[in-house]
């Protein structure tokens, strides 16, 4: 049996508090070449009393599309590209039908790898990276309202966990017609070692230099499961900056340790 030359995980941690995982994972191999690959991650909203649902909905709808698709149509980016987008707008017509609007919602954040690209499509605040050379680099954007905070050069990237806002997100599946708008961001796989999705309960409590540290100081199998462990475990000694208090009147936060359902998602190429 030949080896892989590839790790391919999924984690999922409830987290310290919270009373049920809303979160979802996803990390697929086709059936008829392993070359074509699927990771994602659905973070239910917790603001919602069916956050499970919709999350877990939305990844076995996805998986049973992509088991089931042709590789033809899976190596032709533009055309999973068209795919994705119009089964996103299924999910979330479908959602709204069973369950009325304003019930339930998810986030979802994913990476189709064919033979030459990757596709990344994202909806919400979970996020996927890229690393390359030593440097990790966020690849989509966060919809939320604190994030224009960020593209506007208001606030360091790392300091938007501190917004009690920082949980409100402008896109999901699942929540209205209006709210489901999906960004999609094609690169070619030789352009990166790894790739990484991870839900908010990892991204609030690690910065992205401490998600760098993680992947550059520990073994291949055992990244995601540290970057897990550290987000939901271990005490980022996390502060509010005074600069922050100084020049935003509202009030802030800190994020506490295992204070959310932790998830992630992780391809990488061995060495």
């Amino acid at each position: 049996m030949m080896k892989e030359d590839f790790i391919l995980q999924k984690r999922t941690d409830i987290g310290l508090i919270r009373e049920k995982n809303e979160d979802c994972t996803l990390a697929l191999t086709h059936p008829k070449n392993s070359e074509i690959k699927l990771l994602a991650i659905a973070d239910g909203m917790g603001g919602k009393d069916l956050g499970d649902v919709a999350s877990n909905y939305v990844i076995s709808q996805l998986s049973n599309w992509f088991i089931k698709c042709g590789l033809d149509m899976l190596n032709d980016s533009i055309k999973v590209v068209l795919q994705l987008k119009e089964l996103v707008q299924k999910f979330n017509e479908k959602l709204i039908k069973k369950y009325g609007e304003n019930r339930l919602g998810t986030t979802l954040t994913l990476a189709l790898i064919n033979k030459e690209e990757t596709v990344i499509l994202n909806i919400g605040d979970s996020r996927c990276y890229i690393y390359n050379e030593n440097k990790l680099t966020q690849v989509t954007e966060d919809d939320s309202q604190v994030w224009l905070y960020y593209k506007a050069g208001q606030v360091a990237k790392d300091d938007l966990r501190y917004f009690s806002t920082s949980n409100l997100i402008s896109a999901c599946i699942g929540l209205n017609k209006d709210m489901c708008t999906s960004n999609v961001v094609t690169i070619e796989n030789k352009n990166y070692k790894l790739i990484l999705l991870v839900t908010d309960g990892v991204t609030d409590l690690l910065t992205d230099k401490k998600i760098e540290e993680v992947i550059s100081n520990n073994k291949e199998r055992e990244i995601l499961d540290c970057i897990i462990q550290e987000a939901v475990y271990v005490d980022q000694k996390l502060h509010v900056p005074l600069k922050l208090r100084r020049e935003f009147k509202e009030p802030f936060y800190v994020p506490c340790h295992g204070k959310d359902n932790a998830s992630g998602a992780i391809f990488i190429k061995k060495n």
